[in-house]
């Protein structure tokens, strides 16, 4: 069950990557990631309204690793929008999906995981497919460059929220939605500083807003809950290697959606994600790798 509910939640997430890059041709990074978790809050009031008792919202928001939690995830999602909007939908789709890289080893540290010969060999084999993938480019200008590092932030941000998540807990239906609430706090100022949030153009086209929605609702508030209960239910390094579902998916919809194609490079790198999301999985799961785990 864990399992399903974390691999619904990166699918949900790898659409993301779509979708913010057609909102960030008409709204900037700081208002946009400000209003996707906005939005996503709304059903939370209501939510917590009518199921105060059992909701236990406000017990949530004063334990101060909610807000640890939250400010973690909030500064991963702000570098991802920021570095996207200097670079491209693939580039964040790809860098910022490093995640799964860093942290069985974050894990081991903090949760004293163990950290198998298998868990270092999937990092290896997707490290090198991600390079492969990724084809940076020597004689990028500075801002993309900029635009790379914010997304490798992003990457650690992720990680280091997967497995304080998991050392903290933060399954509960209240823990997730006391997480938004708190993403939403912490990002407001930020859209009024930088974004000018309050000067916000109404004239922004219909289907932009539509598109914000989606990130909201499905691609936050349901996704973050998902996940969170899922993670309560598999493990750290388990949960980090799903995360390339998101990369892969993220490509396909990529290639779909805004006509970009996967040329040779690309393509293996591809191959070499799936070859350590699977040698991570198995490891993760005590399942045999070789013949005997194909007769089973």
């Amino acid at each position: 069950m864990g399992l399903a509910l974390v691999v619904a939640a990166d699918l949900l997430r790898s659409t993301v990557f779509v979708a913010s890059q057609v909102s960030l041709e008409h709204i900037n990074p700081y208002n946009l990631v400000y209003m996707r978790f906005l939005f996503s809050s709304v059903p939370i009031a209501i939510v917590a309204v009518l199921y105060r008792q059992h909701l236990g919202l406000r017990r949530e928001l004063s334990n101060r690793w909610i807000w640890v939690l939250g400010a973690v995830y909030a500064m991963g999602f702000l570098f991802q929008y920021m570095g996207q909007d200097m670079t491209s939908a693939s580039d964040a789709t790809l860098l910022s999906n490093l995640a799964p890289i860093l942290i069985p080893f974050l894990s081991a540290v903090a949760l004293r995981d163990s950290l198998s010969p298998a868990n270092v060999l999937a990092s290896a084999v997707s490290f090198i497919g991600l390079y492969f993938v990724a084809g940076f480019n020597l004689s990028a200008s500075p801002l993309s460059i900029l635009g790379y590092a914010l997304l490798l932030l992003t990457s650690l941000s992720y990680a280091l929220f997967t497995v304080m998540g998991k050392k903290y807990g933060s399954a509960a239906l209240g823990s997730s939605m006391a997480i938004i609430v708190v993403i939403t706090v912490i990002l407001s100022p930020v859209a009024v500083v930088f974004g000018g949030f309050g000067t916000v153009p109404m004239a922004v086209p219909p289907f932009i807003w539509l598109a914000v929605l989606y990130l909201a609702i499905p691609c936050t508030f349901v996704a973050i809950i998902i996940y969170l209960r899922g993670l309560a239910m598999v493990g750290a390094p388990e949960a980090g290697f799903l995360l390339l579902l998101q990369i892969v998916v993220g490509l396909i919809l990529s290639t779909a959606l805004l006509g970009e194609t996967l040329d040779p490079n690309k393509t293996l790198g591809a191959a070499l994600i799936v070859t350590g999301l699977l040698i991570g999985l198995a490891a993760n799961r005590n399942f045999p790798l070789g013949p005997r785990a194909e007769q089973q």
